[in-house]
Protein backbone atom coordinates (compact mmCIF):
# COMPACT_ATOMS: atom_id res chain seq x y z
CA UNK A 1 0.00 0.00 0.00
CA UNK A 2 1.42 3.37 -0.98
CA UNK A 3 1.86 6.11 1.61
CA UNK A 4 -0.75 8.43 0.10
CA UNK A 5 -3.38 5.72 -0.11
CA UNK A 6 -2.57 4.64 3.45
CA UNK A 7 -2.97 8.24 4.64
CA UNK A 8 -6.37 8.41 2.90
CA UNK A 9 -7.34 5.11 4.47
CA UNK A 10 -6.46 6.45 7.92
CA UNK A 11 -8.40 9.64 7.32
CA UNK A 12 -11.49 7.60 6.41
CA UNK A 13 -11.20 5.39 9.51
CA UNK A 14 -9.91 7.84 12.13
CA UNK A 15 -10.50 11.46 12.96
CA UNK A 16 -7.68 14.02 13.07
CA UNK A 17 -7.34 13.79 16.85
CA UNK A 18 -6.93 10.00 16.72
CA UNK A 19 -4.31 10.29 13.97
CA UNK A 20 -2.45 12.96 15.95
CA UNK A 21 -2.52 10.74 19.06
CA UNK A 22 -1.08 7.79 17.10
CA UNK A 23 1.69 9.98 15.66
CA UNK A 24 2.51 11.36 19.11
CA UNK A 25 2.68 7.84 20.55
CA UNK A 26 4.96 6.68 17.73
CA UNK A 27 7.30 9.65 18.24
CA UNK A 28 7.49 8.91 21.97
CA UNK A 29 8.27 5.24 21.28
CA UNK A 30 11.09 6.23 18.91
CA UNK A 31 12.51 8.64 21.50
CA UNK A 32 12.43 5.93 24.19
CA UNK A 33 14.02 3.34 21.89
CA UNK A 34 16.87 5.68 20.98
CA UNK A 35 17.41 6.50 24.66
CA UNK A 36 17.59 2.80 25.61
CA UNK A 37 19.98 2.07 22.76
CA UNK A 38 22.23 4.95 23.83
CA UNK A 39 22.24 3.74 27.46
CA UNK A 40 23.25 0.24 26.38
CA UNK A 41 25.96 1.55 24.07
CA UNK A 42 27.30 3.85 26.77
CA UNK A 43 27.32 1.01 29.31
CA UNK A 44 29.30 -1.18 26.92
CA UNK A 45 31.83 1.57 26.23
CA UNK A 46 32.24 2.28 29.97
CA UNK A 47 32.77 -1.42 30.66
CA UNK A 48 35.39 -1.72 27.94
CA UNK A 49 37.25 1.36 29.17
CA UNK A 50 37.15 0.50 32.89
CA UNK A 51 38.14 -3.12 32.34
CA UNK A 52 40.61 -2.45 29.53
CA UNK A 53 38.71 -4.81 27.26
CA UNK A 54 39.09 -4.54 23.50
CA UNK A 55 36.41 -5.21 20.94
CA UNK A 56 37.53 -8.77 20.17
CA UNK A 57 37.63 -9.67 23.86
CA UNK A 58 34.14 -8.22 24.32
CA UNK A 59 32.91 -10.35 21.41
CA UNK A 60 34.44 -13.41 23.08
CA UNK A 61 32.94 -12.59 26.50
CA UNK A 62 29.50 -12.05 24.99
CA UNK A 63 29.84 -15.19 22.86
CA UNK A 64 28.35 -13.27 19.97
CA UNK A 65 29.28 -12.33 16.44
CA UNK A 66 31.45 -9.27 15.83
CA UNK A 67 28.71 -7.79 13.62
CA UNK A 68 26.09 -8.10 16.38
CA UNK A 69 28.37 -6.62 19.05
CA UNK A 70 29.23 -3.75 16.69
CA UNK A 71 25.52 -3.08 16.20
CA UNK A 72 25.00 -3.03 19.97
CA UNK A 73 27.87 -0.56 20.39
CA UNK A 74 26.40 1.70 17.68
CA UNK A 75 22.94 1.49 19.25
CA UNK A 76 21.48 -0.26 16.22
CA UNK A 77 20.78 -3.75 17.57
CA UNK A 78 17.21 -4.86 18.18
CA UNK A 79 17.74 -6.77 21.43
CA UNK A 80 15.41 -9.22 23.12
CA UNK A 81 14.94 -9.31 26.88
CA UNK A 82 16.98 -12.51 26.91
CA UNK A 83 19.88 -10.91 25.04
CA UNK A 84 19.70 -7.88 27.37
CA UNK A 85 19.91 -10.19 30.38
CA UNK A 86 22.91 -11.96 28.81
CA UNK A 87 24.62 -8.64 28.05
CA UNK A 88 24.03 -7.19 31.51
CA UNK A 89 25.25 -10.39 33.19
CA UNK A 90 28.42 -10.36 31.10
CA UNK A 91 29.01 -6.70 31.98
CA UNK A 92 28.19 -7.31 35.66
CA UNK A 93 25.36 -4.76 35.60
CA UNK A 94 21.86 -4.82 37.03
CA UNK A 95 19.18 -3.32 34.74
CA UNK A 96 18.48 -0.48 37.17
CA UNK A 97 22.15 0.53 36.98
CA UNK A 98 21.95 0.83 33.21
CA UNK A 99 18.56 2.51 33.04
CA UNK A 100 18.94 4.87 36.00
CA UNK A 101 18.28 8.54 35.33
CA UNK A 102 21.39 10.63 34.78
CA UNK A 103 19.98 13.99 35.88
Amino acid sequence: MKTKSFQKYLEKRLDKDEIAEIKEQAQLEIKILISIQQMISSTMEDYMEKNKVGFNELVRRLDSSPAHVAKMRRGEANLTLSSLAHLFAALGKEPQEVFKSKK
